[in-house]
């Protein structure tokens, strides 16, 4: 009698505990697989359940939203993972019954430096009832195989330039481009590029400006070009389709360096189609040399 009533005061005070938190939190993945130094997106779900409006803010000095995450070690026990630094989110208001989602990009926090299975918790720090945390949802940091690797100098400093082929799941393979100087522990870029076909091999060129191109095969007949600077950051992009009865599209490399896309019918992924015979017209055209302005960039992560 005395277990059974101290196990009712333990689920009293619990249920106790619950009734008066304020807010529901939940994390996820937007997959399972994630390729080294690749960004880590975290949706994060915060859902107000109490009998009042809420708002969410910095203002006794702690972050209001923060994350735990974990490592396997060995036994595949779980390891606390350090923080590279601290989190800082905007204040978040919410109405009484709202719930709102965002998108949180990990890696800048937790620097993912060695492969393996991870574990991340979102926690909410609530004032006057603590912190709240979400249920922890698992992810792997995988290696993936680097086809190409060239080592050039800028500023004085080695970087390697990497096509990085990685499939994060089993019926998708992807192509990433790696920007990375070893000697200072920078990675400049790790960007995926698009799919890539597994049993061919993409090309990567260099030109005297210092920019990278690469062309990649994304499906029978259809090749993704894709140039940008030396920090990675992409310049451009467009799809050669091969012709009939003659040489796929390759990457050429012109007596003063420039290089451009020798063969194929250029496509532009982002241009609107308006007929299906802009693009039926059999003209050859080469990769830009000059700069292009990149597509616009999506609204930053919080």
């Amino acid at each position: 009698m005395m277990l059974r009533g101290a196990l009712a005061a333990i689920f009293l005070l619990v249920a106790t505990g619950l009734g008066f938190a304020q807010i529901q939190i939940s994390a996820q993945t937007q997959r399972q697989n994630f390729l080294l130094f690749e960004r880590v997106d975290v949706l994060v779900t915060v859902t107000n359940i109490g009998n009042n409006d809420l708002e969410l803010n910095n203002d006794e000095g702690r972050p209001w939203l923060s994350f735990m995450v974990s490592a396997e070690g060995v036994q595949h026990s779980f390891l606390p993972v350090h923080s590279e630094r601290q989190s800082n989110f905007a204040p978040l208001a919410l109405k009484q019954g709202e719930a709102k989602t965002f998108d949180v990009n990990i890696t800048p926090l937790y620097t993912f430096r060695v492969e393996g299975n991870y574990k991340v918790a979102a926690v909410v720090d609530l004032p006057g009832e603590g912190q709240i945390i979400s249920d922890p949802v698992p992810f792997t940091i995988q290696k993936g195989h680097a086809i190409v690797s060239q080592v050039r100098m800028v500023d004085t400093l080695e970087r390697i330039y990497s096509l990085v082929r990685f499939s994060p799941s089993s019926d998708e393979t992807s192509l990433y481009l790696r920007v990375e100087a070893p000697t200072e522990n920078v990675v400049y870029a790790n960007l995926a590029l698009g799919k890539l076909v597994s049993s061919m091999d993409p090309e990567l060129q260099f030109d005297p400006q210092g920019d990278v191109h690469v062309l990649q095969p994304t499906s029978l007949g259809t090749y993704l070009y894709t140039r940008a600077d030396e920090d990675g950051k992409v310049l451009d992009q467009r799809l050669f389709r091969s012709i009939p009865w003659q040489s796929r599209p390759r990457l050429f490399k012109l007596d003063d360096g420039s290089v451009i896309v020798n063969g194929g019918m250029s496509e532009d992924p982002h241009a609107p189609r308006e007929k299906l015979s802009d693009s039926q017209n059999g003209q050859k055209v080469a990769a830009p040399v000059a700069p292009a302005d990149p597509p616009p960039a999506p609204p930053p992560s919080q």
